[in-house]
This record gives structure tokens, sequence and C-alpha cells, in this order.
């Protein structure tokens, strides 16, 4: 595939070529893009968005790699890294927050401290940029995005447009933005006027308690929990802690995590997934379902 034109229409972009996704990913895993570029605003995004969309060149948004999980042949198409549209700033109002898609969690709440806004904590820790976070309705400590969200700005169908929560369809760990060809360019939050000293104190605690979350190289929390159970406590009934599949080990702290400790390839990592879920289903007849998001092919899983 040749990306020639893209760089002649985009002289100025930061690109990376080839792209390795085992070193923009959490779980350090995956093979390479042929092309990756870095965009530094919302419109510079919307440019090569419509760029590669004329040309049919194939394309992944990719913001900080933490809930993916991408084949060892890796992605044949441009990688969009997102974490250079990075900017955070005070709304209109002056108790909300306006952020780009590639701005961090530790970043926003960073800001959010210095500048007295308070209504976030529930993010604190979540290794995700704020597109990752819009994408999936993430959250934590039983709250999820939706609940502060004012409005998203997105393009979709070739335009510019917001949206408010309520567009976003979400639902728990599921939004709109699963199932369209729709991309995320800024959101605006909701916040309340608090002492910073009381922010950071409430933010402590949360970090405190993820801090008890199993280390080293994963992508989180892999199943959703079910309705009343915690998938990570029915894994961990099944007896399937410290379960391996090559490199990748089912955590022995946190069953709903698998850990890349040894070097573990894509297909050994979601043969693992596939054989908990096997396991899983066959003891006690429910159907988990994964929370991460599968990008290129892989081999088949039933076979490992």
């Amino acid at each position: 595939m040749c990306f020639s034109a893209l760089h002649r229409a985009f002289p100025s972009i930061v690109y990376e070529q080839p792209f390795s996704f085992r070193k923009h990913t959490t779980v350090g895993i995956g093979g390479t893009a042929p092309l990756g570029v870095y965009p530094k605003s919302a419109e510079e995004l919307v440019k090569i968005l419509v760029f590669l969309r004329s040309e049919r060149i194939p394309y992944f948004i990719l913001g900080n790699g933490s809930n993916i999980l991408v084949s060892d042949t890796g992605f044949q198409g441009v990688a969009i890294c997102t974490r250079k549209m990075n900017d955070v700033h005070i709304g209109c109002d002056g108790q909300s927050i306006e952020a780009e898609c590639g701005a961090s969690v530790a970043q926003i709440l960073a800001f959010a401290v210095k500048n007295g806004l308070d209504g976030l904590a529930f993010l604190a820790g979540i290794p995700a940029t704020m597109g990752g976070i819009l994408y999936m309705n993430a959250g934590a400590q039983g709250q999820y995005i939706e609940s502060v969200l004012q409005n998203a700005e997105i393009f979709l169908e070739g335009k510019r447009t917001y949206l408010t929560a309520q567009d976003c369809r979400y639902s728990y760990k599921e939004s709109r933005f699963m199932h369209e060809d729709a991309v995320i360019l800024k959101c605006v939050l909701r916040c309340s006027v608090s002492a910073p000293e009381m922010i950071l104190k409430n933010y402590r605690e949360i970090l405190l308690k993820r801090n008890m979350l199993p280390k080293g190289k994963s992508l989180g929390c892999i199943f959703k929990n079910l309705p009343g159970v915690s998938a990570g406590q029915l894994i961990e009934k099944c007896g399937l802690k410290g379960l391996r599949c090559g490199g990748a080990a089912v955590s022995a702290k946190h069953a709903n995590f698998i850990i890349n400790n040894s070097g573990a390839t894509a297909d050994e990592y979601k043969a693992l997934i596939y054989q908990v879920k096997q396991r899983v289903f066959s003891e006690t007849g429910m159907v988990l379902e994964e929370e991460i998001r599968y990008i290129g092919e892989f081999a088949d899983a039933s076979d490992g």
C-alpha cells in the first residue's frame, strides 16, 4: 500500500513508519501498521479523515491503547494516534472542562485540581485518553462518563456535529460509537467548584484503591460484569487464576486481568480469553462478554 499521496497532502504531519502497536499499547502486544500519523488538532484530524476516506485507505484511531488487542500481523492501513490532540481548558461557563480527544485522564484531572473543578474523581487512575473514555462509556466507582458529559464534538457522515450524552446512546460499557463510523474530536465535561485540596484528597483515595489492581502489561478488565455478578469473581470461582497460554496468564491477584508477563503473542492472549470464556460457560452457564476490542486477523482461538 502506497502512502506517498498522504505525505504529499500533509507534508508537515508528524508520522511514524512503521508504527508499532507493541510500543503503543498498554499490553505490549501486536504487530505494526505501515504508517502512523499524529494529528495536532481537530481540524488536522478531520482533513486526514476526509483524505483517507476519499483514497479508500483503511485507518484506525488510537488513543492510549489501553483497551485494544492488535493481532500479531498488525493492521494494514494508517494508525491515527491522537495523543498530540491534548488541549484542555476551562469552558465558557467557568465550571466545565473542554478537552480534545487525545487528552489523558491524568492530564484532565491535574487540570481540574489546579482550577478547583470537581466531579471527575471516578475517572482517577484509568489509563485512557478522553476519546477512549467517551467511546466505551468508561468509568469506575459505579459512575460513568455519561453522567458528566455535557456534549461531544464528533466527525460523522462528512461533517462535524455535537452530541449530548443522550445522543451518544450510552449504556453499560456501550455507545453508538461502537456501531457507527464516527470519530470523537472534543468534549465538554460538567464540573462543580470545590477547594483543590479536597479534590486532590478524593483523587488520592480512589487511586489508593486502584493501586491494589494487578501490575504489569495488561488491558485492564477483559470482561464486562454480568448483572449482579462480578466477572472477576466468577472467573475466580471457576479456579482459573493463574491459567496460562504461552506468555499470557490470568492474574493471581484479580481474575478479570490477563497479564502479558512473558512476551505473549496476540494469538496466545486471545486463546486464553477464549479458554476462560469456555470454562466459565461450561461450569456456570454464564456467557462472558469482552469489553476490549480486537484489531486485525487472529488465529482460530478454539484451536489453542
